[in-house]
């Protein structure tokens, strides 16, 4: 197959050809020309010279720089420039993004654009990794002790069901065995009273106030029903899930902190809303860890909804136990305890923190970490990726492959000539280019005045010689005679005065970590990409042919478009979601594709959780209706929290690990 057609249908259409003459005129260096007559649309402008002379009118694609006149430019300042024709195209400035930093700021401080966004963070991340820690190893072992009572505690309602008889000291203990289980249980899940405490101090009710109800119901249950003993095990369960529920969070926070103090200049991925048209779109810009701080403690959707369900069920459940105790003439207290044990969602407290603690630790390898719920939400919808030339080509990755010069013009000359029009786009080539440089003993040169060109070329004035710098197709597309042998594809081409002056050939090492953030990203249906790449030299072809991917759900907008998206700053708008440390594109998708994660799994365990406890209630009911009530055995109950609890823990397995 002809490898052009691959080109046509990734690179955007190229620009009319011009003559040597037009690109002279055009710059303001070929002999004078005579005034249009009156009525001419064409645009005239003025230079160095004083008599005006006139421009080829550009087609719509195109962009156009205004010349600079006499004063000379401070070096960081941008060049002005507008867009022709101006009634199709609005006005855009388009400078390198490294001096678009928040001068205000630095101005007040006098510090960098780093160290005003991360001056106080470092100080707030370790002191809540201070707290975080405090008494986290402790819990932990609390958590492995409870497991004996508990697990220990509901062997027991199975021997008793079976009438096993092969421990002697079950008979002799009696009911004091279960109701000192439940007391060490309890003893070990103080944190869950303390919850609940603070929950009501701050007139707030969630899972845990209704544990700890079950609690305070089961002695009363016991006083006036001995056989209520049996739900002692029950209730250790109930304790037992909200105490790895609490610990699970602290771990998160744990993993996720610890990450956050180890970044020195952290950067954010952020969700700009509008970036690009009708869709949000991700990108890296250097973070913002005291807004990450802010976010990682709020209160997350997920909890809210438990804490409306928890509300309706206590204050629902003693109205239904009143009404059903006077209809069945049975204890109140012991139908309220009765739909307690139907009504609570062991795995509801489990829902978000069980896979947000398994995220942050497996992020914490990559040196990513994602903000809690407000994160996970910002990557669950669609999104377009914003793909820059790091991610797909780190510049360690970028050699030089060899030069070959044409003309009188010597080879320093030549490279300062490169160097200067790669350095108006901020192009990763740049360093490449200084180092060749260097080992040439050149000097670096100054722009006079430049045009960018939509198939990917520059055009530049310096020291007074016209300049074109771009690919292959560029310099076709631009008339410049191209002798035999000179067909490189992957090499930058400059042309002095429409003569190709000299090729730079270039070789591309494809990263492991891109191939692999690539493919996960590619493989997810709900995520896109644009390639924002200032090297005029990476298209969807050269990715395809090193990555070894399909390029085709790839966006490659025009080249001054590509500049807009890697050059806008996010705005207020837009909202970070994580923060990760390695500038790679491997640990900028695992960080997105875990928060998605995150997300769908909460969702689906908390949807499970809830229905378990509705369904629960509903089927206590009608056993109460039908005069079954002793169906509801503490085995029976106990069965029923355990199956949808191992129900929703397995699916958030399998969803976080594959």
């Amino acid at each position: 197959m002809d490898r052009h057609e691959t080109e046509k249908m990734n690179i955007p259409s190229v620009s009319e050809p011009y003559s040597l003459e037009e690109i002279m005129r055009e710059f303001g260096t070929a002999p004078p020309q005579e005034s249009p007559p009156p009525g001419n649309e064409e645009e005239v402008v003025k230079i160095h010279n004083p008599k005006p002379k006139a421009k080829k009118k550009v087609s719509d694609d195109t962009m156009v720089f205004e010349p600079v006149h006499a004063e000379q430019l401070a070096p960081d300042l941008e060049a002005p420039m507008k867009i022709a024709p101006e009634d199709k195209l609005p006005e855009a400035k388009f400078s390198p993004p490294k001096l678009e930093v928040l001068r205000n700021d630095e101005k007040k401080s006098g510090k960098s654009h780093d160290e005003v966004i991360n001056s106080n963070a470092p100080k707030s991340a370790q002191e809540a990794l201070k707290l975080c820690r405090q008494g986290l190893s402790m819990r932990h072992i609390r958590l492995l002790i409870a497991v004996i009572p508990v697990f220990f505690g509901l062997f027991l309602i199975l021997y008793e069901h079976n009438g096993w008889t092969f421990l002697p000291f079950v008979q002799s203990l009696g009911d004091a065995l279960p109701i000192t289980l439940l007391i060490i249980t309890a003893a070990l899940s103080y944190d869950v009273f303390l919850a609940t405490l603070t929950d009501l101090l701050h007139l707030r009710i969630g899972i845990n106030t209704l544990s700890v109800t079950a609690v305070i119901l089961l002695p009363i249950c016991v006083f006036h029903d001995p056989n209520a003993v049996s739900y002692c095990a029950v209730v250790s369960l109930l304790l037992y899930a909200q105490l790895r529920a609490l610990h699970l969070r602290r771990v998160a926070q744990f993993h996720t902190l610890r990450t956050v103090c180890s970044f020195e200049a952290p950067m954010g991925i952020f969700d700009t809303p509008k970036l690009l048209e009708n869709t949000d779109s991700l990108r890296r810009e250097s973070g913002d860890t005291a807004a990450f701080l802010e976010k990682l403690d709020s209160q997350n959707a997920p909890e809210k909804i438990l804490r409306i369900y928890s509300t309706a069920m206590f204050l629902l459940l003693p109205a239904l136990a009143f009404m059903m105790s006077v209809a069945k003439e049975l204890p109140m207290t012991r139908l309220w305890l009765l739909f307690l044990f139907a009504a609570i969602p062991c795995g509801g407290a489990l829902a978000f923190v069980q896979p947000f603690a398994a995220a942050a630790k497996k992020l914490s390898s990559f040196r990513g970490a994602l903000c809690g719920w407000y994160g996970a939400k910002i990557f669950g919808g669609k999104h377009t990726i914003v793909v820059t030339d790091e991610d797909l080509f780190p510049k360690k990755n970028i050699t030089s492959n060899g030069m070959k010069l044409y003309g009188t013009h010597k080879a320093p000359r030549i490279i300062a000539y490169a160097l200067a029009a790669l350095k108006l786009v901020d192009s990763p080539l740049t360093e490449l280019f200084e180092s060749l440089l260097q080992a040439h003993y050149g000097k670096s040169m100054q722009v006079s005045q430049y045009r960018l060109y939509n198939d990917g070329g520059i055009g530049a004035e310096i020291s007074g010689d016209i300049v074109l710098v771009g690919s292959l197709a560029f310099m076709r597309s631009m008339g410049v005679h191209m002798p035999a042998g000179t067909r490189v594809r992957q090499a930058v081409y400059v042309s002095v005065d429409g003569e190709l002056a000299g090729i730079f050939a270039v070789k591309y090492k494809p990263s492991t970590s891109s191939k692999a953030g690539l493919r996960d990203v590619l493989a997810n249906h709900n995520f896109s990409i644009v390639l924002a790449t200032r090297d005029f030299l990476i298209s969807p072809e050269l990715i395809a042919a090193k990555y070894e991917l399909p390029t085709d759900a790839m966006r490659f907008p025009d080249y001054t478009e590509r500049l807009r998206l890697q050059s806008q700053k996010p705005q207020e708008a837009a909202r970070q979601g994580a923060l990760i440390a390695k500038d790679t594109f491997g640990a900028f998708a695992v960080t997105v594709a875990s928060g998605r994660t995150v997300r769908i799994s909460t969702l689906i365990c908390l949807t499970i959780s809830i229905l378990a406890g509705l369904s629960g209630l509903a089927l206590c009911m009608g056993l109460l209706t039908w005069d079954a009530i002793g169906i509801a055995s503490a085995l029976h109950l106990a069965t029923f929290r355990l199956l949808w609890s191992l129900l929703s823990a397995f699916i958030s397995f399998v969803m976080l690990k594959f």
